[in-house]
């Protein structure tokens, strides 16, 4: 199994009504504005999405939201980790009936001093096993505290069912290590951090996995279009923009996510508690970098986003 992930997926939020229930309305909503960029598809229940919050039957309804709003040229990527082997099974298998294209599993985090990577490696070969989707190995160790071996993502990557990792460490020495290891073409890494995005695409990733992308959707694209058009002037100035964005924003949490969707005409609100929210000040300070960006207009007291960021200078 194989899905093309050549390109940029927005890491998506689970947004939270005022009585603190996910709000499936304003899910399809933000879904339906983002199907009209160029982002290729979206990833749920991830970090962004608040996973270790959510419960199994509301993780479900979130997949079945999603899917009923998705275009069909989108790709729905699902976090289907759980802190066991057996339980990261069976939510995979329920994720693909809800309508999931596929799996991303996190590295097991709870007994972190007494696992291992052959234990992770185990880990992921029964998951590979028994998915009825592909899965990507996610690895984000400023969360989850675990890093796994180049080597042993490579020996992974041999598994037909393994198809990809999400590699949101920011390290791009480690990146490089990783590539060094990689015995086949048909396994793609994408990168987690937009501050290294066109440096990784450099490095051989097939794209990225980004909580910016969310209200920085068309950014994020034309990062993209303009290494593969090799300006990389461009692509330097645009996510040196970007990166500025996220870490005022995405890098502060959930919530700072959340209050910039709230300013560029999408849907964020709270994040589930404990994550925090951002104060007022805050909330201005973020204001004030997507104004700073350039990147953004602002129109009826919504920042809306330029879509024409990077247009190619072809000759006639």
């Amino acid at each position: 199994m194989s899905l093309n992930l050549n390109g940029i997926i927005a890491a998506l939020p689970t947004p939270f009504g005022y009585d603190g229930e996910v709000d499936h309305e304003k899910l399809r909503s933000n879904v339906e504005k983002w199907n009209q960029t160029d982002l290729i598809g979206y990833l749920i229940l991830g970090s962004t999405g608040e996973f270790p919050h959510l419960t199994t039957d509301e993780k479900l309804a979130v997949i079945e939201t999603v899917r009923g709003s998705l275009s069909y040229d989108k790709l729905l990527l699902v976090g289907t980790g759980e802190l066991s082997t057996r339980a990261t099974i069976e939510m995979t298998r329920k994720a693909h009936d809800a309508g999931a294209d596929g799996a991303v599993v996190i590295t097991p985090f709870y007994y972190k001093k007494i696992l291992f990577d052959e234990h992770h490696e185990s880990h992921y070969l029964r998951i590979a096993d028994n998915a009825p989707i592909p899965v990507l190995v996610y690895m984000i160790p400023q969360f989850a505290g675990v890093s796994l071996m180049p080597e042993t993502i490579a020996k992974l990557a041999e598994h037909p069912n393994i198809i990809g990792l999400k590699e949101s460490s920011g390290d791009l020495a480690a990146m490089k290590d990783l590539f060094r290891e990689l015995k086949t073409s048909e396994f793609n890494v994408l990168v987690g951090s937009p501050a290294i995005l066109h440096q990784a695409l450099e490095t051989g990733c097939t794209g990225g996995v980004l909580a910016v992308s969310c209200f920085a959707p068309n950014t994020s694209c034309a990062v993209r279009r303009a290494w593969q058009e090799a300006n990389y002037e461009k692509a330097n100035d645009l996510q040196t923009r970007l990166a500025k964005l996220a870490r005022v924003t995405a890098a502060n949490g959930v919530g700072h996510l959340k209050a910039a969707l709230d300013l560029t005409g999408y849907y964020g609100f709270l994040s589930r508690s404990p994550l925090p929210n951002p104060t007022e000040d805050e909330r201005k300070e973020i204001e004030t970098a997507i104004a700073e960006s350039e990147l953004f207009d602002k129109q009826e007291g919504i920042w809306v986003e330029k879509s024409d960021l990077f247009v190619p200078d072809y000759a006639d």
